[in-house]
């Protein structure tokens, strides 16, 4: 039992038990004797080493002689390996596998492939394997010309499966973020009604599992009907709703509130433990200008950042850890609880506007056709751009069907704009192309920067993951959560750190990344350089023309290391991914498609539903109008001056 539990397994390059393993393996090398009698398990053992060898991972502890001589060793396992696979026939498969230990079930399935023993085993020595209770079709499955072989045997088993439409599900919708899982190879013979087939004798089971009912829900790769999507959509309900029942979740509740008599513009206050949001209608009065009230969304709500990019897109760095691990579809928009808490936020103070600006007799979709039809064509060289809004006393639906494609036609509007120079209606009416967004671009030739290569990202995780370790040292454990709010509030030395974190700071330091002053403490060499990738960690995105003259010159040199790259678009990625999730599901299966389904009449009846989807679609507009301001005042600026601009 003992030995069982030491013995050697390959789980991957980057596995952490690597020394302990190849420390088993010295003494199973130092004693090979091809002459020895080695049951299953010992020859997969040996394979195990061999793997780790052909992979060129030894231990730092092993001298040149010393690795040279086991490499001699390792490099003649392989005879005695195959010697003993191709022994395997028909009779005995099912002998060695049911003794084969259950770490080497994968490496087992390989060898059987790799060596051509399927080509010799029967249709029913493989059934009789499928039927023992130790078998896993999983590790079946990762080997193609296994399946391929025995096809019809393999077909015939998944659709007797329970498990079956888990791995479906899993190989072809999940999003394997973290890792990335091995391919499974399914039948050919496995059509696509059967693959539809066994999923809905999933959604049957008393105990399907919800995370695999969302991927149903979420399917795009295989090819289900809608029924059956539908069926799924229903029983998520279903579930979800049980589950709440049983209070077993957690809610997010976000408030917000107009105050009378507060004196600062913004407050958030705790009463009772919950947290308000809470705004001045002091501030609101003498903010009443078209072009105060259509600022207070970037002033006052933070629709809009201090670099002009959209602060409601979902961020790399505010997903927690265990939003990461969470079984999701790779089809689907992350709805993070951080996300979710910025559009309710966003979506109350835009209710508490509108209250507000009705009680004052202001119609906000007046300030809006102000900015585009008067400001932006009277402030820019930009002439006639234009939107229209339908009538105040119109109802939510019929608000939408005329706003919806306002929207569209404004940012392709300044699609023309930017590609012709001018505003071209009849080229616009002519065109019958679909609008991307990623294809509608900036007037600017250098506009936002993103983060790339190896280099980036290594001191990314270094100076600023929160799962960098270089900051988790003596007696500030606990004090910060990157090392560079340890190295810019601390007086810290070499010696401060342990021997496992050392190798990091001399890379560091070897790299002018980091020099040491004249006390001996550690500093950075090249802050705009950290200023820049941090900027980066937390935005995801930088808009260029926003920096000083200073930073920008530094991103150029990072540019020219490989380390950043350009894009002229009007939109950041996550602002064209949180676009596309509002108004369609051309890119994410759970958008919430509020152009399309009240184009082909697929919206809610309610009336309610439809005034948030409204406001939704007022909020989006708003954030456009924000993004095309922001685009030709940097333009003007780079054009004029080069100098650096702040938004307004």
């Amino acid at each position: 039992m003992k030995r069982d539990i030491n013995r050697v397994v390959f789980y991957s390059i980057q596995d952490l038990s690597k020394d302990r393993n190849l420390q088993n393996a010295e003494s199973l090398i130092e004693k090979f004797d091809s002459k020895n009698l080695y049951d299953i398990n010992d020859i997969l053992e040996l394979y195990q080493i061999k793997l780790y060898f052909d992979n060129e991972l030894y231990r730092s502890v092993w001298c040149e002689e010393t690795k040279e001589n086991y490499l001699k060793t390792v490099n003649s396992f392989w005879e005695t390996i195959t010697s003993f696979f191709l022994k395997i026939n028909s009779e005995n498969i099912s002998t060695h596998f049911i003794s084969t230990d259950y770490q080497y079930y994968d490496s087992f399935w390989t060898l059987i492939s790799q060596l051509s023993i399927h080509k010799k085993i029967s249709s029913d020595s493989l059934k009789e394997i499928l039927k023992n209770n130790r078998f896993h079709i999983r590790q079946l499955l990762k080997q193609k010309n296994i399946v391929n072989h025995f096809s019809r045997i393999i077909s015939d088993f998944l659709m007797d499966s329970t498990e079956s439409a888990e791995l479906l599900l899993s190989q072809f919708e999940e999003d394997h973020i973290l890792s990335e899982k091995p391919k499974l190879f399914f039948p050919a013979t496995l059509k696509d009604s059967d693959k539809e087939s066994m999923i809905l004798n999933y959604l049957d089971l008393p105990n399907a599992n919800l995370n695999y009912v969302k991927l149903v829900v979420n399917s795009r790769t295989l090819k289900l009907s809608d029924k059956t999507k539908l069926k799924a959509k229903r029983l998520e309900k279903k579930q979800n709703d049980d589950f709440f029942k049983r209070e077993a979740g957690t809610s997010q509740r976000v408030q917000g509130s107009l105050s009378k008599d507060q004196d600062e513009p913004y407050k958030l206050e705790n009463k009772n433990g919950q947290l308000t949001h809470s705004y001045s209608e002091k501030w609101l009065d003498v903010t009443k200008s078209n072009e105060n009230i259509f600022r207070n969304f970037s002033y006052l709500f933070r629709y809009i950042n201090e670099q002009g990019c959209i602060e409601l897109v979902s961020k790399n760095h505010e997903i927690e850890s265990l939003e990461r691990v969470f079984m999701r579809s790779k089809n689907e928009y992350l709805i993070s609880f951080k996300f979710h808490g910025k559009s309710l936020l966003s979506h109350i103070q835009l209710a508490l506007y509108l209250h507000y600006l009705q009680e004052n007799k202001i119609n906000l979709e007046n300030v809006l056709s102000h900015q585009v039809n008067e400001v932006l064509n009277e402030r820019f060289e930009i002439k006639g751009l234009t939107i229209s809004f339908a009538s105040e006393n119109a109802s939510p639906l019929e608000k939408i069907r005329f706003i919806a494609p306002e929207l569209e036609f404004l940012i392709k509007q300044y699609q023309c704009y930017v590609e012709e120079g001018f505003i071209d209606f009849d080229l616009i009416k002519i065109s019958s192309s679909q609008l991307h967004l990623s294809k509608v671009k900036s007037k600017l030739n250098k506009k936002y920067v993103y983060g790339q290569g190896e280099e980036y990202l290594r001191l990314n995780y270094y100076f600023f993951s929160n799962s960098s370790m270089l900051y988790y040292i003596e007696p500030f454990k606990e004090k910060y959560r990157s090392f560079y709010q340890l190295l810019t509030n601390e007086n810290i030395g070499y010696e401060d750190f342990q021997d496992y974190q050392k190798g990091d700071i001399d890379y560091l330091i070897s790299n002018n990344y980091l020099y040491k002053d004249k006390d001996g403490f550690l500093r950075i060499k090249n802050p705009e350089l950290v200023f820049v990738i941090g900027k980066l960690h937390y935005e995801d995105v930088l808009n260029f023309w926003h920096y000083s003259e200073q930073i920008r010159n530094e991103i150029l040199e990072m540019e020219k290391k490989g380390m950043v790259k350009f894009e002229n678009t009007l939109f950041t990625i996550e602002e064209r991914k949180y676009l596309n999730y509002y108004l369609n599901k051309k890119e994410f299966s759970n958008g919430m498609d509020l152009r399309n389904k009240y184009l082909h009449g697929t919206n809610s009846s309610s009336e309610d539903e439809q005034q948030n989807d409204y406001q939704i679609l007022l909020k989006l507009i708003i954030l456009i109008i924000y993004k095309i301001k922001d685009d030709l005042n940097l333009y003007e600026t780079e054009q004029k001056t080069g100098a650096n601009t702040v938004y307004n």
